[in-house]
């Protein structure tokens, strides 16, 4: 079995800690690539063109549908997002395992095209409902209301974890990247049948 075989899907609540512990592995192991989705939300502060996303317009959003550009897509928090099929192209030609940073919705319509033969589903919670308010709270990017949608959204996904192969309780960001790792270690072992 090669490398890039596997697909890795990640999913986590908004605030949950997903995005810094996927850089940390991106940049401790460069097996792996990033799926770089395209939006239309605007970016934080933190977050550049290309890199973290693809920033479009909704139009722009709409009109990739239409096309069929997409390999799947989804509207969250009132935005679009979704990964192009050039996008997953790239990283295939590149020979990297292709690592997606989705809501829900994203992993269920990831788990619909790539099954569950080769692709890792992993799901990374905050430790309590209260200690995600306190993160997104924390973080100073979103107003009140945004916040209560996300908390109301986080509670909605915990419901959905029978889609996932593991979960990930973000006690502490080191240790939940050590998780991460051992579930692809153990991944990377494992005995497929063809």
């Amino acid at each position: 079995m090669q490398k890039n075989d596997l697909v890795l899907v990640v999913s986590a609540p908004s605030g949950a800690g997903k995005t810094t512990i996927i850089n940390k592995l991106l940049s401790e192991d460069d097996r792996f690539e990033f799926v770089i989705s395209t939006t239309t939300r605007p970016p934080r502060n933190n977050e550049q063109e290309g890199s973290s996303y693809y920033f479009v317009s909704i139009e722009d959003f709409q009109h990739k549908i239409e096309k069929s550009d997409f390999f799947e897509w989804a509207e969250v928090h009132k935005n679009y997002y979704g990964v192009t099929k050039k996008e997953f192209d790239r990283i295939l030609s590149l020979r990297k395992i292709p690592l997606f940073d989705v809501d829900v919705q994203g992993a269920k319509k990831l788990k619909e095209i790539l099954g569950s033969g080769n692709t890792v589903f992993v799901f990374i919670s905050p430790p309590s409902i209260e200690g995600l308010r306190d993160r997104l709270k924390n973080r100073g990017t979103d107003s009140e209301e945004v916040i209560n949608l996300r908390i109301q959204n986080a509670v909605n996904e915990l419901n959905e974890l029978n889609n996932f192969d593991y979960l990930i309780v973000n006690n502490d960001i080191d240790e939940s990247l050590l998780d991460l790792k051992a579930i692809m270690r153990a991944e990377f072992c494992k005995i497929r049948s063809k």
